[in-house]
């Protein structure tokens, strides 16, 4: 890799995007729209690597997409390099695991996994530590530029890469090993036990919008552990881009918007819940809900 101004130790430091003027998304509110506008593409046409990266520049408003998007092109380049003539699909994901997990370290951080850097791209790239999605996306980005056809498979609790070819699964938060069907599900079994029933639809592909969606969700869960309901309440407005149908997230918004005595953007969110909902089952506790704000509202003034 090309000496670029990257921090590409395993720590926690930030890289120089943190602290710089806009990037390519000019700010946070240019990143939100850049990413809404992906989102618009039709799934065959839709980026996920640079639609991640745009995900990833609301926190990172210094954040350079094309820059980092040519340091895939650059691993691509250098896998490509160690493939002989007519390689096969196999050859191709034994070499991309070879030189993602031990040439550069990339690797799960099961020591830290509930990090929020976990699940920014950009900051997998700078740590080369993530979790099974975002290292998930590292393979079948990479992958793809070396012309490795892959599906993610987004297994509960855990995510995987489905080599469209061979079938195969992938597992790049443990270092790229193959699993067979039934390894993923003594995987799922040793995960969740009698909690969940297994069936085989878990090992569907995903389309890019429910990976997208995963990866904000994974966020909102991080930021709600954390009582940091500004950025709980940005990781819902964006899952809503991805997936406007799911009402029940205003809920959350507005659950959001109390924790940050935002009552009154806390009775619009309910207000478009009932809209977009129809006639939920819980109408009336949530117009209970609307009321008794307004009376919280009453009182402070």
């Amino acid at each position: 890799m090309p000496d670029d101004g990257i921090n590409h130790e395993h720590g926690r430091e930030h890289r120089h995007e943190s602290g710089n003027p806009p990037g390519d998304g000019g700010g946070a509110d240019g990143f939100r729209q850049q990413f809404a506008q992906e989102l618009a593409r039709p799934e065959e046409d839709l980026d996920l690597g640079r639609a991640a990266l745009l995900l990833a520049g609301e926190e990172y408003p210094g954040l350079a997409v094309a820059a980092r998007l040519g340091e895939l092109d650059a691993m691509a380049a250098a896998v490509a390099g160690r493939l002989g003539v007519g390689a096969g699909p196999e050859e191709r994901a034994a070499a991309l695991a070879h030189y993602l997990f031990d040439e550069l370290g990339f690797n799960g951080n099961a020591a830290d996994y509930y990090h929020p850097d976990n699940s920014y791209f950009n900051r997998v790239l700078d740590t080369r530590a993530g979790i099974p999605i975002t290292l998930s996306l590292l393979f079948l980005e990479v992958g793809r530029r070396v012309g490795l056809r892959g599906r993610s498979v987004g297994l509960p609790g855990h995510f995987l890469v489905r080599l469209e070819e061979t079938g195969q699964f992938i597992d790049p938060f443990h270092g790229g090993i193959l699993r067979s069907a039934g390894d993923c599900r003594a995987l799922v079994e040793a995960l969740f036990g009698a909690r969940l029933t297994w069936t085989d639809d878990y090992l569907l592909p995903c389309t890019k919008y429910e990976f997208l969606f995963r990866m904000l969700n994974n966020l909102k869960v991080i930021y709600q552990r954390r009582r940091d309901y500004p950025k709980t309440a940005g990781a819902l407005q964006r899952m809503l881009l991805v997936s406007p149908q799911q009402a029940g997230l205003y809920q959350e918004l507005a659950q959001a918007s109390l924790e940050m005595g935002q009552y009154r953007q806390a009775i619009s969110h309910l207000e478009t819940y009932l809209r977009q909902a129809g006639q939920p089952p819980d109408a009336d506790r949530v117009r209970q809900n609307i009321a008794y704000i307004r009376h919280i509202l009453d009182r402070l003034n």
